[in-house]
């Protein structure tokens, strides 16, 4: 009887398993070492000798960094934005190359401008950012979106020195006189000078000028440095100007003893009635009172109107209990503050108008003994007759001396504040943190970067051969199945071979 034998494969299984990887590295391992060593030395063969022997250009550089509060947010000294152009402008190279001696070398200050440039360097927590970013932290990658970067530290990079005819040593040395020159370029640009004009005091001379007006005048020039001294004196207790060796304590002082001396020249002027042009005096007095008494009157309505609206706001009252006791938290919203601010501003005015009206009041009658407070007339009499021309030459000596007093004194506040910025703020702003240094920059090219990528690329190619080669081979195998099915059902390990009979 002739028979059949039916070959019963064991369970394939489908999809990736352990059992196939297996097969596939060990079929493919010394392939991918093999492969990917040949690239690594292609790699080496190519990208060492650009990266050892091709430099992208010649250059000499130095770094300076900004150290004041706001540079962070890329804001000058002052609050503007920081124009770092000004580092090479063509007035700061023009007085480095006088300063280095290089005129001879460098005849052409422009081509010098061309061949320089300002290079923000990444700061530390840009590159935390970054790495963080890159190492899959999601809060950092959400924080690169909308981050602005200033930098803080900045390269001040010559290219191509020598052909400026610098050598390395001319090169540095016109580096270091660079950054002295901006040093000097930024103290005068961002330095608080002449901050309280001493001009104003030369009025004694004009004798179309009550000395009633003059004091005034000067007074009130006097307020705005008393207020800038209170502030200093409180948050600068410890400053010491060397160049006078002055305190801002000590300028109020001195600002008091000479505000006295003008009280005591008011004083005289009252006490003596000296005016210039008695009628010419009262008339514009009686126009100065109903000129604040205009202002007065919409001005106090105002603050009405501020009251009012300030009662109409109710705070956000909220409680809370904890370990038996109750917490009753009071919060007004920020436009409470906001009018309590404006009130606050519309009663000074209000206070400054009602001296104003006293000392027009005080000065009325003395020009005008029958003024009653209404009566804007003058009804003559023996007060009216001119002043007597001594008394009035007297008055301009004592004004001409307070004058000479407070232009001193006007001209000690302002050296003591450019003394107080440029040693507190402006010196220490800028610093150079890299002496200067002559070197050739090499391309921008990371051998390790390569290296992976040429390892990566060996096994990416040692693996599809080895898959194709299985390929391969497994078409052959199921080829040769077709041909002696009893042959492979062995080699396959199939579970078994059954006669049956032949029907």
């Amino acid at each position: 009887m002739e028979q059949n034998y039916v070959y019963e494969d064991a369970d394939y299984e489908e999809g990736l398993t352990f059992k196939k990887v297996g097969y596939f590295f060990k079929k493919g391992w010394l392939r991918m070492l093999i492969y990917a060593a040949v690239l690594a030395l292609v790699a080496t063969a190519v990208f060492v000798p650009i990266k050892v022997f091709y430099k992208s250009e010649p250059v000499a550089e130095t770094s300076i960094e900004f150290i004041y509060d706001g540079i962070e947010k890329g804001l000058n000294p002052i609050g503007g934005v920081l124009d770092t152009d000004n580092i090479i402008s063509t007035t700061v190279l023009k007085n480095a190359v006088d300063q280095a001696g290089l005129n001879g070398t460098i005849k052409d200050i422009s081509k010098l401008r061309a061949s320089m440039r300002v290079e923000g360097v990444l700061t530390d927590e840009y590159v935390k950012l970054t790495e963080a970013a890159a190492n899959g932290d999601k809060d950092a990658e959400n924080k690169l979106r909308n981050y602005v970067m200033h930098s803080t530290r900045f390269n001040i990079v010559i290219s191509d020195p020598d052909g400026l005819g610098l050598s390395d040593d001319k090169a540095k040395l016109l580096l270091n006189k660079v950054v002295s020159s901006y040093y000097e370029d930024f103290k005068t640009r961002y330095s608080v000078s002449n901050m309280f004009s001493g001009d104003l005091y030369v009025l004694s001379d004009n004798s179309l000028i009550e000395f009633t007006a003059i004091y005034d005048t000067y007074t009130d020039s006097l307020k705005a440095i008393k207020s800038y001294l209170n502030e200093n004196a409180e948050a600068a207790a410890n400053f010491v100007s060397t160049e006078n060796n002055a305190t801002f304590a000590l300028l109020l002082s001195e600002l008091n003893i000479l505000e006295n001396n003008y009280d005591l020249f008011n004083a005289y002027i009252l006490s003596n009635n000296v005016w210039r042009d008695k009628v010419t005096a009262y008339d514009s007095l009686v126009a100065n009172k109903t000129d604040i008494e205009n202002r007065l009157k919409p001005l106090t309505d105002y603050r009405t109107e501020l009251v009012n609206q300030i009662k109409e706001i109710k705070p956000n009252t909220s409680t809370s209990t904890s370990n038996g006791s109750t917490t009753t938290t009071v919060q007004y919203p920020p436009e409470y503050f906001v009018y309590q601010a404006k009130l606050d501003d519309a009663n000074r005015q209000i206070m400054d108008y009602g001296v104003q009206l006293a000392n027009i009041e005080t000065r009325m009658k003395k020009l005008n003994p029958d003024y009653d407070g209404t009566d804007g007339t003058i009804t003559g009499g023996s007060d009216m007759v001119p002043t007597d021309k001594s008394v009035i030459d007297n008055a301009v000596r004592l004004l001409k001396a307070l004058e000479n007093s407070t232009a001193e004194f006007v001209q000690k506040v302002n050296a003591t504040v450019e003394n107080y910025y440029d040693t507190t703020f402006i010196s220490s702003s800028v610093r150079q943190v890299q002496p200067p240094v002559v070197t050739r920059r090499s391309i921008g090219l990371n051998l390790w970067i390569v290296y992976l990528a040429a390892v990566l690329g060996g096994l990416i190619i040692a693996g599809a051969v080895t898959g194709v080669k299985i390929g391969k081979a497994s078409a052959a195998k199921k080829n040769a199945c077709a041909y002696n099915p009893e042959q492979t059902a062995v080699e396959d390990g199939a579970d078994e071979v059954k006669p049956q009979d032949k029907k």
